[in-house]
């Protein structure tokens, strides 16, 4: 044939193919829904494709977008734009963006907010870690089952954020460093967390809100951070009743900014800038905490100090229907070491009055030795319906008491120590709470046969009075 028609009819042919590929082919996808295959690039803007060979593609945005091979999703592997406000996108060019790759906004240095597509699955290990800037980051979706290490690590102005339903795990230094957070929100069926999660957290500003008994509750507690159920800037307490001298503490809970503390009546309570409250003789006053515009209040009743009143501020401030015999025989432990001196008379004239071997010295004066604490918590004992006996031996008395028919042993004076020569302890100690005797023979001395065998080593902490 003529080298010339072979040319021809080649010619012929190609303008017939360009034809179908630029007016038919088109009309046939949106007839049929067929969308082109990835690596091809077709639809794409000029200015998003960067090397179609390796599948990654970057918005007018500026989120960088690889092609996961074998599907019809995105995962977005950086960002190269300016914008301060990002949108992960629940779709990109008509496939779903599933997810984020590990560090890919990692010390990002511009953002100020993320928000997270409703279809992504999984993100990667500190995807978004060290942007200093990020001030919000939230979820749209519910699909994402982990949180993973080092997620937001060091966001430094991260305020708040609520995980998803769908999070079952956060991982190790999720959120550590985050010092602006004030609140994160975490469902009650996240039930794995990393170590050192809330590492370097402000923990007087951080509040958990979790559901009450959850994972979330323990963990937030193992790092002293506030807890609640309530998402709302709301007082730990909108009323305290006390006795004169008596401290109390009371928080704010998802406070946005630092909270400015003041007492309307600083003759009766006194208020310190942690929160920190003083009853200084008997009447009514009002602590007031303001955190951005937000003004909240705390009656405070302070009753004069006798065994009478002492008895019913311990029983109003600390028994609750809920409560344990185990949670009740803390609460009078801890109420006597941070409400009771230890009389320090008997270390300056080697006396001491008569009245601080009783319980109205510790009830009445806040004054006592250690049968005075003994005898006090005997009686806070009998109010609540829980077996309470006095042990002496060696010149010292404590007490041994009963839960769920086995006996331990507790000392409230050794566990309120005198502290670099202060007789004004308020730490709440643990060293001789609810010990064996094996454990008390290494401090303390008394005929064994006298009393019950305190043998068990381990607490029924469920266990209630019926």
């Amino acid at each position: 044939m003529d080298k010339k028609i072979i040319l021809e009819s080649n010619f012929i042919k190609n303008r017939i193919i360009k034809i179908v590929i630029y007016f038919i082919f088109p009309l046939l996808i949106s007839a049929t829904g067929i969308k082109p295959v990835h690596c091809t690039g077709a639809g794409l803007p000029d200015d998003s494709i960067n090397n179609i060979a390796s599948n990654i593609f970057t918005s007018e945005e500026g989120i960088v977008y690889k092609a996961i091979e074998g599907t019809n999703e995105y995962q977005v592997v950086s960002y190269t734009g300016n914008g301060r406000n990002v949108i992960i996108p629940d779709e990109y060019n008509g496939y779903a963006v599933t997810s984020v790759a590990a560090g890919s906004f990692r010390g990002n240095e511009i953002i100020t907010s993320v928000i997270i597509g409703s279809n992504i699955k999984s993100i990667g290990a500190g995807a978004f870690s060290y942007c200093g800037y990020l001030k919000s980051a939230e979820f749209k979706g519910n699909k994402i089952k982990a949180i993973p290490s080092n997620c937001f690590e060091a966001c430094a102005s991260l305020k708040k954020i609520e995980l998803p339903e769908s999070v079952k795990k956060a991982g190790y230094r999720a959120f550590a460093f985050c010092t602006s957070m004030y609140q994160i929100i975490i469902p009650g069926q996240v039930t794995s967390f990393g170590k050192e999660i809330f590492y370097g957290c402000n923990r007087n500003r951080l509040t958990v809100v979790t559901e009450t008994g959850s994972e979330a509750e323990k963990t937030a507690r193992k790092y002293n951070l506030l807890v609640t159920d309530t998402s709302q800037t709301v007082l730990s307490s909108s009323s305290l009743t006390d006795i004169e001298g008596a401290q109390d503490k009371i928080y704010v809970y998802s406070a946005p900014s630092k909270v400015k503390w003041k007492s309307l009546d600083p003759g009766t309570a006194s208020v310190n800038k942690h929160g920190r409250i003083k009853a200084l003789k008997p009447g009514t006053a009002t602590v007031t905490a303001k955190t951005a515009g937000i003004e909240l209040k705390c009656r405070v009743k302070v009753y004069k100090r006798n065994k009478k009143n002492c008895l019913k501020v311990v029983y109003s401030k600390y028994v609750r229907k809920e409560m344990t015999d185990y949670e009740k025989v803390y609460a009078a432990h801890a109420w006597l070491i941070q409400n009771v001196k230890y009389d320090k008379t008997l270390y300056k004239t080697g006396t001491v009055p008569a009245i601080s071997h009783t319980a109205e010295g510790a009830l009445d004066r806040g004054i006592a030795v250690c049968d005075g604490y003994a005898k006090a918590f005997i009686i806070i004992m009998e109010h609540y319906g829980i077996k309470s006996r006095m042990v002496t031996g060696g010149a010292h008395a404590w007490n041994i008491v009963k839960i769920k028919n086995k006996w331990y042993h507790v000392d409230c004076t050794y566990d309120d120590p005198i502290v670099n020569g202060s007789f004004n302890n308020r730490n709440v100690f643990l060293d001789f709470f609810l010990k064996t005797n094996k454990e008390m023979r290494i401090t303390h001395i008394w005929d064994y046969s006298a009393f019950p065998k305190c043998n068990s080593k381990k607490v029924n902490k469920s266990y209630r009075t019926v």
